[in-house]
């Protein structure tokens, strides 16, 4: 028999089921399916594990998870841990646990990504001003995830991440007002965002509020000081900003042309 064959004898109650698997491995005398057996007996034991701490893979099936026919991957004893502990927490209404368990179930340790679920905690831990989930809940609204497309919604949501600090709002608020994300295009906010991120510590902060520098967006065009702000960047690790700093230095050197020329003449030239 293969391993479909054997899985259509399965109840889905994975005591019964791990009792009969048991018999059958025991009773068979085919290599081959008591191979097969075993490796049903294996996922049902996982399956188990999982249920008895509370979790269950999400958009999977019972017969998918047993014979293997699906991406879900069974998490680490460690991850399975802390992902019981997260749920236990966001339960009992912790807002720092309804957004790392939001995060792990939107990252896909728990099968597929069930947004619903995620924006619901995502909003349970906003409310109670968690930073991280205020962030992820606008990027949900954003990009349609869960809730409807609403990007005044995420402004509003990131705005309010911005005041607690929340450098990834910061820096996803300044790339919503270069404008073509829902929102209109602010570049003084767009410049404002970035300085934010970049004055928090923000390698992409420094990349990004470079690029405003050269291009005069939200601020005075200031090719050096561009120059200068993509150098922390690269200082800093980041990976994009040492091509960015090659052309920029590049087109500053090309031609012996005013700050306010360059930027004219590269504005459509230099983006993140």
């Amino acid at each position: 028999m293969n391993s479909y064959e054997i899985a259509e004898k399965l109840s889905g109650d994975t005591d019964k089921d791990i009792e009969l698997l048991t018999s059958m491995m025991l009773s068979e005398r085919d290599r081959e399916t008591k191979r097969t057996i075993i490796e049903l007996l294996d996922r049902v034991n996982d399956y188990a594990h999982l249920t008895e701490r509370g979790l269950t893979p999400s958009g999977v099936r019972y017969f998918d998870f047993v014979v293997g026919d699906c991406l879900f991957e069974m998490p680490s004893d460690d991850v399975i841990d802390a992902l019981s502990a997260a749920k236990k927490g966001a339960e009992n209404g912790d807002a720092e646990a309804q957004y790392t368990y939001a995060m792990y179930i939107l990252g896909g340790a728990l099968g597929y990504p069930d947004y619903t679920a995620v924006v619901d905690l995502l909003k349970k831990s906003a409310e109670q001003g968690n930073s991280g989930a205020l962030y992820e809940l606008g990027v949900c609204y954003m990009n349609g995830e869960g809730v409807r497309n609403d990007s005044l919604e995420t402004e509003r949501l990131w705005k309010r991440a911005v005041e607690l600090g929340n450098v990834d709002a910061m820096v996803a608020l300044g790339a919503a007002y270069r404008g073509g994300k829902g929102l209109p295009e602010n570049p003084k906010g767009c410049f404002e965002m970035y300085k934010a991120a970049a004055d928090a510590g923000s390698s992409a902060g420094y990349l990004h509020l470079g690029i405003c520098y050269f291009n005069g967006t939200g601020t005075e065009a200031d090719i050096e000081k561009a120059i200068a702000t993509v150098q922390i960047a690269e200082d800093m690790g980041n990976s994009d900003a040492k091509m960015l700093l090659k052309r920029m230095q590049r087109y500053y050197e090309e031609e012996d042309l005013d700050e306010l020329e360059i930027a004219a003449r590269n504005r459509e030239k230099i983006s993140d």
